[in-house]
């Protein structure tokens, strides 16, 4: 389907499964007008145009998805890296509630860490949950993320004026990598930050390198 929208299709692409939540990894296959916006830095445009395709993508995939696992899923979020030309795609059933069983002194540490580099960017959130933790990927959670003012331009229609935002959030995160590598013990390949603003929450995805560090 993505070879069909874009014209040609990932490199390679990583699906996991766990729970009611689907996620799929993929690495190289900017198109050559995302190439021609992004060199220009028009990434506020390149992400206009694959979140169109996305859209139209994922609502065609959906019925295939259900009929071959036999789960209905309810939202979607994806988010994109041009620099590394990687992305992901996450699925999720509206009831989803499957967590991943983590040691509390490690979870207490990583939500600590997550409010210690989120309140430079953004409102403190009411909760943060580890949902899934590998030893390649780990997402995180976190709900009643936005201001009030914040959630007044999404409720009148002007996302736009979030995207900026967005990109600045994400790359603050990225600066403060190393924090978050000396916890996990894991060099960090890729960052992702995926928002629900109708639900007042934010995926925080972490993919880990293959290497770990040397202490």
């Amino acid at each position: 389907m993505l070879k069909r929208r874009f014209g040609k299709g990932p490199e390679t692409c990583n699906v996991i499964l766990k729970g009611n939540r689907i996620y799929v990894y993929m690495r190289n296959f900017i198109t050559p007008a995302e190439e021609v916006l992004v060199n220009q830095e028009q990434l506020e445009l390149a992400f206009h145009f694959r979140t169109a395709v996305i859209n139209s993508v994922t609502q065609e995939f959906l019925p295939e998805v259900v009929k071959i696992l036999g789960i209905s899923f309810d939202d979607y979020f994806h988010d994109w890296n041009y620099d590394k030309n990687t992305g992901i795609l996450l699925l999720e059933h509206a009831q989803s509630d499957h967590e991943d069983k983590v040691d509390y002194s490690y979870q207490s540490s990583l939500v600590q860490l997550i409010e210690k580099v989120g309140s430079e960017y953004h409102k403190k959130p009411a909760s943060i949950n580890i949902v899934k933790l590998t030893q390649n990927i780990c997402v995180i959670e976190s709900k009643e993320v936005l201001l009030p003012l914040e959630r007044f331009v999404y409720e009148t229609g002007n996302k736009d004026l979030l995207l900026h935002q967005v990109f600045q959030i994400k790359d603050g995160y990225w600066k403060s990598r190393g924090q978050f590598e000396s916890l996990f013990n894991r060099l960090i390949e890729d960052l992702f930050i995926m928002w629900d603003y109708k639900n007042n929450r934010n995926y925080i995805i972490f993919i880990f390198n293959k290497l770990y560090i040397m202490k």
